[in-house]
């Protein structure tokens, strides 16, 4: 398993350099497809009866998972991890990404899809042979001649058409408890970059005609721990995981829950000011996973906590990871979902009891 870590000094600057004065970098990149087709507007659907879910597929299927021999079809050199395009036996293109996101991505598609959410399929492969495979100008770490190690595989299905890019606090189902449920799994998955540049409707015809669905496209940033640009975050790494809380508390005078997560550029990450459009993209981001109500945050952990121990270990094991690091996310996640499950409202009059107490 590869584990992502910090930036170094002279790392970040440069990589800051290349942000300011070079060109916007591929993380703000529009995604080129802002035409709007008509459909029903769908963020959530009731997931059914959740502890017979198939977490080892989750989103997919075992009719859907891709089907050797693998061709390779081209690199795609945009955002953070390295990836390219293959074709399979059956004609479907994949897009395959390494790293650490491949994991971690594997692994928050399921849990973002058992509870009612839509996500895209991915799957991941240990060790996968890709005929015709080329030098890649990143991941070459993860090949050596035709053969690729640990790389997580999403299709792009002829009848799913990507549209534009949706907004967390600008959309049709701003200030309900499915857009509150929906950024609770963004803060539990510790989940860095949540912001509008990863989130795509995609539109597809469902057994009710045609649909507009609000998905969260990029998962990738997730299972570490959170942080803004030039902090100390981190995706896939257990030990960083644990060192956050989570739930630190309810704010009594407005009914919402505080959370442990923190997005805003860090230290050399305000010179991503020089670059207006990100620096304002990921203050909005961090400022929109405020203010969830507490109703709102039991909702989504009453769904959560119906996912049994098995379902949980069965995501992970889909995606690559070892027995003991299996079981310490599996705990981790399990007090987490136990916090929601425990959170209550406090009355003012309740929290001046508390104060009183604190003070005597």
């Amino acid at each position: 398993m590869h584990l992502s870590h910090g930036l170094s000094l002279p790392a970040l600057l440069l990589t800051l350099f290349s942000v300011c004065l070079l060109q916007p970098p591929a993380f703000a990149q529009k995604s080129g497809k802002g035409k709007e087709s008509a459909g029903k507007h769908v963020l959530w659907r009731d997931p059914g009866h959740i502890p017979s879910l198939d977490l080892h597929h989750g989103p997919g299927s075992p009719e859907l998972v891709p089907v050797a021999p693998f061709t390779f079809v081209e690199e795609v050199k945009s955002g953070e991890s390295p990836k390219f395009k293959v074709q399979d036996a059956r004609g479907v293109k994949w897009n395959v990404k390494l790293g650490p996101e491949a994991q971690s991505e594997t692994v928050s598609t399921r849990l973002v899809w058992a509870v009612g959410y839509f996500a895209e399929e991915a799957y991941y492969f240990d060790e996968v042979r890709v005929e015709g495979m080329r030098r890649l100008s990143r991941g070459r770490e993860y090949v050596s001649g035709n053969t690729v190690r640990g790389a997580r595989f999403e299709p792009r299905r002829a009848h799913v058409e990507e549209g534009p890019e949706w907004s967390w606090r600008d959309s049709p189902f701003e200030g309900s408890r499915e857009m509150s449920g929906l950024k609770v799994l963004m803060i539990l998955l510790n989940n860095f970059d949540a912001r509008k540049g990863n989130n795509h409707i995609l539109y597809t015809d469902a057994a009710g005609g045609r649909e507009a669905r609000y998905v969260v496209t990029d998962l990738g940033a997730t299972l570490g721990r959170a942080g803004g640009l030039g902090g100390k975050r981190v995706k896939n790494d257990l030990e960083a995981f644990l060192s956050t809380e989570f739930v630190r508390g309810v704010d009594s005078q407005d009914g919402v829950v505080e959370f442990d997560f923190d997005t805003r550029p860090k230290g050399f990450g305000h010179l991503s000011v020089l670059h207006p459009k990100y620096y304002r993209g990921e203050v909005k981001k961090e400022k929109a996973m405020r203010g969830i109500p507490v109703e709102h945050a039991r909702w989504v952990g009453s769904l959560l906590s119906q996912l049994t121990e098995d379902q949980l270990r069965t995501a992970f094991r889909a995606a690559g990871y070892g027995e003991a690091l299996t079981e310490g996310y599996v705990r981790a996640l399990r007090e987490r979902i136990d916090q929601l499950a425990r959170l209550q409202s406090v009355s003012p009059a309740d929290d001046t009891k508390e104060a009183r107490r604190k003070k005597n």
